[in-house]
């Protein structure tokens, strides 16, 4: 004990020295730097509420560089000029001013800074303070100083919520990630939040056309009590987008921002097959048994497959920012534009963007309008991710360029049969595939809205809110392969033919939302906030696909419809005494998408909040400067299934290609369709608990919230009786599913000072999902299938299952733990030799994420910044395909060869095994997303004026166990994965 006393006193000791240290280095420079006509100042900085002293509180001199540190007593000196200005400052303080005015010595109060409580965060319909706030909900401001390269707006949220989990997309540039809030609530309905642009809810949630540099905040609403309010739309929760508005601190002399990415990408490693030598070796050494009297001849050639397909890829990004105030009219102008290569050759994603808002105040202030107009025109160059495949299985010893009469193949290798023709079962040239084949998908799309808050003279109370929007939305989609192309022989229609595809998709998204909002001190404790309005909201889409073989146009009757939400709604919150805080609301919406018997739906919340810092047995705990216990129970809906008249007897027209002669003529067929004339609404009922906390004038803070969900009338596939529709399988309303999880979050700033700061934030989510019911009648050997590659499917849905829990076999192994091919456990415990679905077992594992978390850190000195993100998970599994389809009749057959993995060769399986559980491995991971060092040249030619220039790696490291490349794969499937690239960014910011 004697000696743990000593060790923490030299402990205490060594950092009184460390401190006093850097307050004499400090008070040191700052004599340097003195002027003629300064004076000596000292004096003390003090806490408000407690009296205390502040400890490392900067103390500099206003409009230089002077100043120093509070020391362990909270007092400082240095010198000032005499009609000079000290700034002080601390975190969880309001930063004060005191002049000098020939006072020598100085005692100095700093009052607690609240402006983590009063932050405004944005929420439907309205906002709110954030230390008001009832519900489970997260604000996050892009950090621009810690972000690296982000290509679209969802990449800002990767790791930074508790509770949203968001798989990027693949390596395809500008590809759209999943995000899931809370695991999401649905089966087979759409299970993607719904997302909110500037007060307008989109039609989908790919946000790749918003420029991730004009997004000012992400708001994540997680629990009923604050997604309840959207209604039929919320179960899988709510983000909303604010966009940055113009006319920042009222300056009314134009901010410009001009801002720029310069990326190279590469493939982070390739997948270990077998070389040219290595092939060979094969063939020569016995491995492989041509069949009796039959012969076979290797190429010459040694053909990396991989590196033909991939490359450097290299992106450029530019945007360009002009916000102030004319004429008292706020405003922000912004262009963008995005190049971006993919590191598979052929693969590019530009994206061009403009947008302009305007908030005007009319009528003595009393009506505030905000204006908001976006466009964008995104280009994409995609690829086959088959090609990935081709290049892993394609034979090495081929070359990559041949000859062939006629021209046949375009002068790329092919597959060709003893007569010197094509083989239409042959593997496509991955290289062809990529260089032949011309696909362009262009994206138009414009958004905005008008939204105006008029402030009724004379009853400035009450708030009268009219919000216009619309999100239009046109797809093309164009695929070109020329005649002769090797792959127009195995696929297509075998001949080499040359095929036209297009497609033109269309939508649009309208909706009008009125409401009022109270807002009235009734007395010094009593606040009533009441809300109540009315939404009409219209979607539509269309599409006209085309196909063209020479001269034979098959053109596919065109699809269209529309769709109509109306909805009215209400929320009441109630304060009392800034302690005790209530918040209820009310949702009815009206969907064309079912039946009037079920068309309309109701969806109410209530939620209660007591901020414990009020009461004074808490307030008298000095360390603690924030605690808030909520409590909130609502429902929710969706209303997102496939069609948008499920409940109606519909028929769809054939093609040409599925036409009846009758006489001399060919008639178009109509088919009836599938129907439920009862199907309705999913509904989610969320139960959550919450706990806000700050300690150290919020220089610690974070939230806690355990939540408890359960939703009915589940939307799910099941069979029905033969006769009794117009199908077999129909989707309706059958199913139960139950959820719960646990979400941590915490930020820190461990260190503060004049010339260094450092920030941590964390988060940890856990959730769990379970099926009870999944169809009329659930028995014990009940289950649906899901998830899976050329009709194998791996997982299903059952009753007491996570929803996608893998269904396999259980691999057979011998004494030295080497699987044994084709022999699988039985449930009896015997070995079989039967691949059929009553020797599968439920493996209780699923590629659902049960725990995830989020990791960033960032350092400031002086002029330079460090920063480091990074997130994982761990608890879900993944099975390798990719693996499990190699084989070693991979290798040759019907006069043809393919390529393998090494390890395939190592495993030695004569065939593939796609259902063996010896290929079913864990996910769990972290990465280091990316690491950025900056350094900022202020005042270069004025004040305002400054350069930041950075250095950013992306996707630098993985740390796993498993096989694979990635094993951060939403589906749970590896197959023909395109690999996410490393990317390294140099960046420039200017602002002046």
């Amino acid at each position: 004990m004697m000696k743990e006393k000593s060790i923490k006193q030299n402990k205490k000791r060594t950092r009184e020295i460390l401190l006093l240290l850097l307050v004499g280095i400090f008070t040191f420079s700052t004599s340097l730097a003195q002027n003629s006509g300064t004076i000596h100042v000292s004096g003390t900085v003090k806490d408000n509420k407690s009296g205390e002293t502040v400890i490392g509180a900067s103390v500099m001199v206003k409009g230089s560089s002077t100043g120093t540190v509070t020391d362990f007593d909270g007092k400082f000196q240095l010198s000032a000029p005499a009609d000079g200005t000290l700034v002080v400052s601390y975190i969880g303080y309001t930063t004060k001013e005191v002049a000098v005015g020939n006072k020598t010595n100085l005692s100095i109060v700093l009052d607690e800074d609240s402006e983590l409580l009063s932050e405004v965060v944005v929420i439907g319909y309205g906002q709110v303070r954030k230390g008001d706030a009832t519900g489970a909900l997260t604000s996050v401001k892009p950090n621009e100083l810690n972000k690296g390269l982000q290509i679209t707006a969802q990449d800002a949220l990767i790791g930074r919520v508790a509770g949203v989990n968001i798989v990027p997309g693949d390596g395809a540039p500008g590809s759209g990630g999943t995000i899931r809030i809370r695991m999401g609530a649905s089966l087979s309905a759409n299970q993607d939040p719904l997302i909110v642009i500037d007060g307008v809810p989109v039609n989908n949630t790919s946000i790749s056309f918003i420029n991730p540099n004009d997004i000012e905040t992400f708001t994540v609403l997680k629990d009923a009590s604050a997604t309840a309010i959207y209604g039929s739309r919320a179960s899988n929760g709510v983000i909303i987008i604010t966009t940055k508005k113009g006319g920042l601190g009222g300056s009314s002399k134009p901010q410009i921002n001009y801002s720029s990415n310069f990326s190279i990408s590469k493939i982070p490693e390739y997948y270990e097959v077998l070389s040219a030598e290595e092939y060979r070796n094969v063939y020569s050494n016995g491995t492989i048994k041509l069949p009796e009297g039959e012969s076979f001849t290797l190429g010459t050639a040694s053909t990396d497959w991989q590196k033909e397909i991939y490359r450097a890829a290299f992106g450029t990004e530019h945007n360009l920012s002009v916000g102030g105030t004319t004429k008292q009219v706020p405003y922000r102008v912004s262009i963008g534009y995005l190049s971006q290569d993919g590191v598979l050759h052929a693969n590019n994603y530009k994206r061009f963007n403009g947008g302009l808002g305007l908030s005007p105040k009319l009528f003595d202030k009393h009506l505030s309008l905000d204006i908001n107009v976006k466009g964008s025109m995104e280009r994409e160059n995609p690829v086959s991710t088959g090609v990935v495949g081709g290049a892993i299985s394609f034979d090495p010893t081929r070359p990559v360029y041949e000859s062939y009469p006629g021209n046949v193949g375009l002068g790329y290798y092919m597959w060709m049969d003893n007569n010197g023709k094509p083989r239409s079962q042959g593997a496509a040239n991955p290289v062809a595939e990529l260089k032949l084949s011309d696909k362009l998908h262009t994206t138009y799309r414009t958004l905005g809205n008008v939204a105006a808050d008029y402030k009724i003279h004379g009853f400035e109370d009450l708030h009268l809110n009219l919000n216009l929007g619309y999100d239009i939305r046109r797809k093309k989609e164009e695929e070109t392969i020329p005649d002769l192309a090797p792959s127009m022989y195995i696929s297509n229609r075998n001949d080499g033919r040359g095929k036209f595809h297009s497609e033109d998709y269309r939508n649009s998204n309208y909706v009008l939302s009125a409401f009022a909002n109270y807002i009235k001190d009734i007395s010094p404790k009593h606040n009533i906030n009441a809300m109540a309005g009315y939404e009409w909201q219209r979607f539509w889409y269309s599409n006209n696909p085309k196909d063209v073989v020479k001269d034979v146009v098959d053109t596919s009757i065109s699809d269209e419809d529309v769709l109509y939400l109306i909805s009215f709604f209400g929320r009441l919150n109630y304060s009392f005494n800034q302690k005790l805080l209530v918040t209820a609301t009310f949702r009815a919406d009206g969907s064309s998408r079912f039946s009037p018997d079920n068309r309309w739906g109701y969806f109410p919340s209530l939620a209660l909040a007591y901020r414990l810092t009020e009461e004074k047995f808490i307030r008298d705990i000095k360390p603690l400067s924030d605690l808030k216990l909520r409590v909130s129970y609502g429902q929710t809906g969706q209303q997102d299934i496939s069609g948008y008249h499920p409940y109606l007897p519909l028929y769809t027209i054939s093609s040409n290609a599925a036409q009846y002669p009758f006489g001399d003529q060919w008639l178009y067929m109509y088919r009836p369709n599938g129907y439920d004339p009862h199907i309705k609404w999913e509904t989610t009922s969320t139960y959550n608990i919450g706990l806000d906390y700050g300690f150290l004038n919020n220089r610690i803070y974070g939230s806690i919230d355990a939540y408890k969900r359960y939703t009915k009338d589940l939307l799910n596939d099941i069979y029905v009786p033969g006769g009794s529709n117009f199908t077999n399988k129909l989707n309706t309303n059958v199913g139960d599913m139950e959820g719960q999880g646990l979400e941590l979050a915490i930020s820190a700033i461990p260190v503060k000072t004049k010339d260094w700061e450092w920030t941590i934030s964390g988060n940890f989510t856990y959730g769990k999902s379970k099926i009870t019911k999944l169809t009329t009648i659930d028995t014990e050997g009940s289950y649906v299938k899901t998830g899976g590659v050329d009709r194998n499917d791996l997982q299903i849905h059952k009753v007491g299952e996570t929803p996608n829990t893998f269904f396999l076999l259980k691999q057979a192994y011998d004494d030295n733990g080497k699987p044994l091919e084709g022999q699988y456990i039985a449930k009896d415990g015997s070995v079989t030799t039967v691949q059929s679905d009553d020797n599968k077992y439920i493996t209780d594992k699923s590629s659902r994420v049960p725990y995830f978390y989020g990791l960033s850190t960032h350092l400031t000195y002086k002029k330079w910044d460090f920063g480091i993100n990074g997130h994982g998970s761990f608890g879900n599994y993944v099975f390798n395909y990719q693996e499990a389809k190699q084989s070693l009749t991979r290798l040759y057959g019907d006069g043809m060869s393919g390529n393998i993995s090494k390890t395939a060769l190592e495993r030695g399986f004569a065939k593939e095994q796609y259902f063996s559980d010896y290929f079913l491995e864990s996910a769990a991971f972290f990465k280091f997303d990316n690491i950025t060092l900056g350094y900022t040249f202020n005042k270069l030619w004025n004040s305002s004026s400054s350069l930041r220039m950075a250095f950013s790696a992306q996707n630098i490291a993985i740390i796993t166990n498993y096989s694979g490349s990635d094993p951060e794969i939403y589906k749970g499937i590896d197959n023909n994965i395109y690999q996410r690239p490393r990317t390294y960014t140099l960046s420039f910011n200017l602002n002046f």
